[in-house]
């Protein structure tokens, strides 16, 4: 904080420092680039006016956002703050403008829409039908991932809402969960490679192709043995990506976890199997697994597009529970 004083910041505080458009930009450029220079070229404006910028969000408020070094800049802790905000603003900003286009164009906006793997197997793809038959000119973005992962980019305002399960952690307390679904998971395998049922003991010696460690299911899979008095299987390959879980279970004698849904739809195609397992070993499998559902953030003020999406899902969502 050298040559700056602290300053109490209030409701206001940016109009007090002085705060431009132009410095949003300004900080999303030096926390990519590290350099004045380049953020300078990437903005179109010349070096002694991002220098007078910066001077000018620092001196406002009165800390110092990045550390002058010879190769470039580093951004202190409050610069890290400013940027983490900044980027997110942008975003915001972005998804306006996207916004504003769209209706003025006729068309329905842009939707960025979060999931674990089972909804991919069922419900999304029938949710997406019925958006492009109703809504044809809606765009969908779907990402992937763990749901804690997916937790923190809805946070960070990459992501609409979340098809996932919920983590009350950290600064994720803000988000609202409406539960829909467990996700029973299954050993399976490639087809035709098991016969009979299997013990603990040999699922305990069998090849494994799992999630890594830190994911719900594989501390789901590790209890699965802790709770009878068993290590863990060790002879693991760790990976996550479902093409390469499928390729080595159809180039190996493997076995793997995965959602019930998901092994179906594999096995429409003669790709995948359940693997019948000795009973009562499924159920303590799913005996503490979470419900998946539907993660909004708190004070999120969804746009009409992504409030038209969630209606198809809760619509979708309720005829497969009328089925199961």
């Amino acid at each position: 904080m050298d040559g700056y004083s602290l300053k109490p910041l209030n409701a206001t505080w940016f109009v007090r420092a002085r705060l431009k458009s132009r410095h949003i930009p300004l900080l999303v450029a030096l926390g990519e680039t590290g350099n004045l220079n380049r953020a300078a070229e990437g903005l179109g404006i010349s070096q002694p006016a991002i220098s007078k910028l910066l001077k000018e969000l620092e001196e406002g408020l009165g800390v110092e956002l990045f550390e002058r070094q010879a190769r470039g800049v580093v951004p202190t802790l409050y610069g890290e703050s400013m940027i983490r905000h900044a980027r997110r603003l942008l975003t915001d900003l972005d998804s306006a403008f996207d916004e504003v286009n769209a209706l003025r164009a006729g068309q329905s906006g842009h939707v960025r829409i979060g999931t674990i793997l089972t909804p991919c197997a069922e419900l999304l793809p029938e949710v997406i039908r019925r958006v492009k038959q109703r809504h044809p000119h809606l765009e969908l973005s779907i990402r992937t991932g763990a749901s804690r992962d997916l937790m923190a980019l809805l946070e960070d305002g990459e992501l609409d809402f979340l098809v996932a399960r919920f983590f009350a952690e950290g600064g994720q307390v803000g988000m609202r969960f409406e539960p829909l679904f467990q996700e029973p998971l299954c050993v399976c395998a490639r087809a035709g490679l098991v016969d009979g049922a299997l013990s603990f003991a040999e699922l305990h010696d069998a090849d494994w192709v799992l999630p890594p460690s830190g994911s719900v299911l594989r501390y789901e899979f590790d209890a699965l043995f802790q709770q009878v008095g068993m290590l863990p299987p060790t002879r693991v390959v760790n990976a996550e990506n479902l093409l390469m879980v499928t390729t080595l279970l159809e180039r190996n004698d493997m076995l793997t976890v995965l959602p019930r849904d998901v092994v179906a739809h594999y096995a429409r195609y003669g790709m995948l199997a359940v693997v019948p397992v000795t009973a009562g070993i499924e159920e303590d499998l799913n005996r503490n697994l979470m419900a998946y559902g539907i993660i909004t953030r708190n004070e999120e003020l969804l746009a009409p597009a992504a409030r038209n999406v969630l209606a198809l899902l809760r619509e979708c969502a309720a005829e497969a529970g009328r089925r199961a």
